[in-house]
């Protein structure tokens, strides 16, 4: 196995070598430090989530072709109403839900996430994956604040690793076509994804509004909702961009 190469092993699934895992410690090294220069310890969180939570934030109505919904080899009742996770802040808000946070409450917390697709490529498009991502709760302008600080990190990360790439607006549809906020995404795009020279997305910034502070009910101390928004960064697609001669 070559430094650029995943090897195959299954439908969707691939295995690092030593080279590429160094390459995915080095990227996450790089992330978490600047996790801790603004103060986003670090978190683990179930990769088991219900389908009551998830029902809760429309995740069946806005991705179904993503679910991986676990299936227990013995029919025990109960145990099929469990998802694997498709990506790694989701544990972050359900934990918080019924809560009050602060105006800026920080995390980082790295998941192995799986994703029902289309097709599948090694390093860039597989059915289970590693996401490391830095979340922020709070308010309204604190969130946007920590978000174009997080496009100003992954250029730095990028540049200091020598990635090339550029910001670009994703169109992945997040909200309910019935939700007032789909207006909102479309004028002011919710997501955008730093983009290699392939076209291969390899992290992304992403603003929900107060949208998981309303579904969980996390409020700040004012009694308002909380705003949300996460850095993410899909740590074997840094493989792939990194080694493609």
């Amino acid at each position: 196995m070559t430094s650029g190469q995943a090897v195959a092993a299954g439908r969707g699934l691939a295995s690092l070598s030593a080279e590429q895992f160094r390459i995915v410690e080095a990227v996450d090294a790089q992330v978490l430090d600047w996790a801790a220069r603004i103060g986003a310890p670090a978190e683990r969180h179930a990769e088991l989530l219900t389908v009551e939570d998830l029902s809760r934030v429309d995740y069946f109505d806005s991705f179904p072709q993503l679910a991986h919904r676990v299936t227990p080899w013995l029919d025990e009742p109960g145990d099929d109403e469990l998802v694997l996770t498709s990506a790694a802040c989701y544990g972050a808000y359900f934990s918080r839900a019924g809560s009050t946070v602060g105006d800026r409450t920080l995390l980082t917390v790295r998941q192995t996430c799986r994703r029902r697709e289309a097709e599948y490529t090694p390093l860039r498009r597989q059915r289970e994956f590693q996401m490391r991502e830095v979340v922020m709760i709070g308010g309204r302008a604190e969130v946007q604040e920590f978000l174009d600080e997080g496009r100003e990190a992954i250029r730095a990360i990028a540049a200091s690793l020598g990635a090339a790439g550029e910001f670009l607006v994703a169109a992945d549809p997040f909200f309910k076509k019935d939700d007032q906020r789909l207006l909102h995404q479309k004028l002011f795009p919710t997501k955008q994804e730093f983009t290699d020279a392939s076209g291969l997305a390899v992290a992304s910034v992403n603003s929900h509004r107060n949208f998981f502070g309303e579904r969980c009910d996390i409020k700040l101390a004012d009694g308002t909702h909380a705003f949300t928004g996460c850095v993410a960064f899909g740590l074997e697609r840094w493989v792939d961009t990194l080694t493609r001669g």
